[in-house]
């Protein structure tokens, strides 16, 4: 290792925002844990109430959608896909805007264009009209 990337790593290593950064990836690792547990309830939930009714409920399948994308932005924040904090540093369902990954892309296919959406905003558009 040169001596000029021995400086690098040292000036890495003492760099405070990087610091602050690992805890808030490992707080919200932790966040991230609890809502995986409480999406297995929701599902379990929902197939007892399925099972009774004979169909889904409608406000936990609509707290279910928000909680999927909520966990999305936290994977995204915590793999450096995304350098924007998710709820509470944002509002619930959305992330502050800023230069960052979209969760919608464009594709350019000569003089068409195709605009793709999350599974998450698919299955969410498709329920809108239950």
């Amino acid at each position: 290792m040169t001596e000029q990337n021995q400086e690098q790593v040292k000036q890495n290593l003492q760099d405070t925002n990087q610091w602050i950064r690992i805890l808030y990836m490992v707080l919200f690792w932790i966040v991230l844990y609890f809502s995986i547990m409480v999406t297995g309830v929701l599902v379990f939930i929902q197939v007892l109430f399925s099972l009774v009714t004979g169909s889904d409920n409608k406000n936990l399948r609509e707290f279910s959608a928000g909680l999927t994308k909520y966990i999305n932005q936290i994977l995204l924040f915590v793999t450096y896909n995304e350098e924007r904090k998710p709820f509470p540093f944002a509002a619930w369902g959305e992330l502050e805007e800023a230069g960052s990954i979209e969760a919608e892309a464009t594709v350019e296919t000569g003089d068409n264009d195709i605009s793709t959406e999350t599974s998450v905003e698919k299955y969410i558009r498709s329920q809108e009209g239950k």
